[in-house]
C-alpha cells in the first residue's frame, strides 16, 4: 500500500510540473500519455503513448510464441521473375507493406522484422544459387577453352 501511495505521489507531481498543461497523465484503464495530453491519446489496446518518441539504448521485442516468427522463409523463397513483377508492378517487394499502407497503419516490430528476415534469407538463397551456377559455368568455359586449345 506504501508503494502505491508513494508512486500516486510520484505521479502528481509528474502532472503538476506543468501548471498550462498535464505533460504525463495516468488513466485509470492503465494507459500512459506522456507528451501534451490535450492532443494525444492511446489508441486502440495500446498502454503507452510518448509524443515526440522515445530515445533508448535498448528495445527487447518479447514474442508469445514461435508462429510469431517465420523460420520458412526458405521454402517459401520467390523466384526472381516473381520479385521483378512485384518491384515494377506494386514498386517493393514480394510480402512487403507498400509505403501507403505504413503510413496509413503503421506497422508492427515484430511483424516487420520477421519480413526483413525473410528478405535477408532470400537474397541469401539466391546468392549461393548464383555461385552454384557460376561455378558450373567456370567448369564449362574451361572445358571450352581446352576443345578450342586441341584444335
Amino acid at each position: 500500500m506504501k508503494n502505491y501511495f508513494f508512486t500516486a505521489i510520484l505521479i502528481s507531481f509528474a502532472i503538476s510540473l506543468s501548471a498550462q498543461q498535464e505533460i504525463l497523465l495516468l488513466k485509470t484503464s492503465g494507459k500512459v500519455v506522456i507528451g501534451d495530453t490535450t492532443l494525444i491519446s492511446t489508441p486502440g489496446d495500446y498502454n503507452l503513448y510518448v509524443q515526440n518518441g522515445i530515445l533508448t539504448e535498448r528495445v527487447k521485442v518479447a514474442l508469445k510464441s514461435e508462429e510469431d516468427w517465420s523460420d520458412d522463409a526458405f521454402t517459401k523463397t520467390p523466384a526472381l521473375a516473381e520479385v521483378k513483377k512485384s518491384i515494377s508492378e506494386n514498386q517493393h517487394l514480394v510480402d512487403m507493406p507498400s509505403a501507403k499502407t505504413l503510413t496509413e497503419t503503421g506497422y508492427d516490430v515484430t511483424t516487420m522484422d520477421s519480413k526483413l528476415l525473410a528478405q535477408i534469407e532470400w537474397l541469401w538463397q539466391h546468392t549461393i544459387s548464383l555461385k552454384e551456377e557460376n561455378t558450373v559455368l567456370k567448369k564449362e568455359l574451361e572445358a571450352i577453352k581446352l576443345l578450342l586449345e586441341k584444335k
